[in-house]
């Protein structure tokens, strides 16, 4: 058997033409494609934070909060968590797993950081 072959670079319009996509299916209600799609974009471009922050919304589109949860705690994003849309959707996955003091929580701390205290 041979070796798998190296995923093709992707140009930066086919990045943006297949993130574009994802969002489409998301509101169309498609969110199992959605997932389907960012979690291949993830892996061609792990180090996205765009990419897997599109993914963690697409599971909780799914109803996976606790796969959410689980793409916001890995990288890229466990360095990200001060990133606004991090926090979001962190909170979001939280209550939605009735850990509803940690998500108040979450919220607190963003609705500050937001109001500049």
């Amino acid at each position: 058997m041979g070796e798998a072959p190296e995923p093709t670079d992707l140009t930066e319009a086919e990045l943006n033409s297949l993130r574009l996509l994802g969002f489409l299916y998301l509101r169309l209600g498609l969110a199992a494609r959605a997932v389907r799609l960012f979690q291949a974009l993830a892996a061609l471009v792990p180090q996205d934070v765009q990419i897997a922050l599109s993914l963690a919304a697409a599971h909780l589109e799914d109803e996976r909060p606790e796969t959410a949860l689980a793409v916001l705690e890995r990288p890229p994003l466990a360095g990200a968590q001060e990133e606004p849309a991090a926090r979001l959707l962190k909170a979001q996955s939280l209550w939605r797993l009735e850990r509803r003091e940690e998500a108040s929580a979450l919220m607190d701390r963003h609705l500050s950081a937001a109001n500049g205290a």
